[in-house]
């Protein structure tokens, strides 16, 4: 089966991936989608502020969301005892270095409880290049209402949340790559 980048954008669509999963249909049945991917994709419906965040860098010294303003965003939220955040570490870094040109910048929060040298070696180890930080408590993945690792947020230049997605991706896919191509278009 192909993957897809399936888009959650309305809560309620959130409640019912959890209800059909919660039904048995299994964890594969979480990957929805809205847009399809090719150029007469609708465009993403009105979207909503991305919520203010203090990001903490693994090396020390903090970042704010807005710091990014004029950026689009990938804030991933993820954790190095998570396997499929894992699994999604080498496509996301790929993805990072084809659209930090095109004004893109990837930032991954990582939940892991205690000091950062666990993340830190992680990085290491990974080769990791895109910004990584430190959210020990949770702070900013729980202004997210985040639920479940890895989650995903696409913010615009003006600071808005334009798609979210939950569960691994494979960043560097075909498809996932047009929809970001055509997504910037839309929006400049």
């Amino acid at each position: 089966m192909k993957s897809a980048f399936m888009l959650l954008r309305k809560p309620r669509r959130m409640l019912l991936a959890a209800l059909v999963v919660v039904l048995g249909y299994g964890a594969s049945f979480t990957w929805y989608h809205h847009d399809h991917f090719d150029a007469e994709a609708s465009a993403p419906p009105e979207s909503a502020p991305a919520p203010e965040v203090t990001l903490n860098h693994l090396e020390g010294g903090i970042a704010h969301l807005s710091d990014y303003r004029g950026k689009w965003v990938l804030l991933n939220f993820w954790a190095t005892w998570c396997e499929p955040c894992v699994a999604e570490m080498p496509s996301l870094e790929e993805f990072s270095k084809k659209f930090k040109s095109k004004n893109m910048v990837v930032l991954a929060v990582s939940v892991d409880r205690g000091g950062p040298d666990k993340v830190k070696n992680f990085v290491e180890q990974h080769g990791l290049t895109f910004e990584i930080f430190h959210d020990p408590e949770s702070t900013a993945s729980n202004r997210y209402g985040v639920n479940a690792l890895p989650s995903t947020f696409v913010i615009n230049p003006k600071g808005n949340i334009v798609s979210t997605a939950e569960g691994m991706r494979e960043w560097n896919d075909p498809e996932i790559v047009a929809y970001f191509n055509d997504l910037m278009k839309r929006k400049k």
